[in-house]
């Protein structure tokens, strides 16, 4: 979870430096590229669902994404403004 967070935080930093970057919403409570699509981290994901994912044969454990060494890691869903959906990596 903690990779999510930091995923997240990093992508609102990058779409966001500044103050002025992209937001969805009212300015009091905008959404930001990772969170206007929580709980979606696959293709296909709606509510209650978190979309298409691959699963490791050792463990079965759930990952979207490999980082170094091979590491596995799930990172949610950012908002696409140019298709106004949620992109996932898998």
């Amino acid at each position: 979870m903690m990779w999510v967070l930091m995923a997240s935080l990093l992508v609102g930093t990058a779409t966001n430096p500044f103050g002025n970057g992209y937001f969805q919403g009212p300015n009091e409570g905008p959404l930001k590229a990772a969170s206007a699509c929580p709980g979606a981290f696959g293709k296909g994901a709606h509510p209650g669902y978190a979309g298409d994912l691959l699963a490791d044969s050792t463990t079965g454990a759930i990952y979207n994404a490999r980082g170094v060494d091979g590491r596995k890691y799930v990172l949610p869903a950012l908002f696409d403004p140019s298709t106004s959906t949620c992109s996932a990596l898998v």
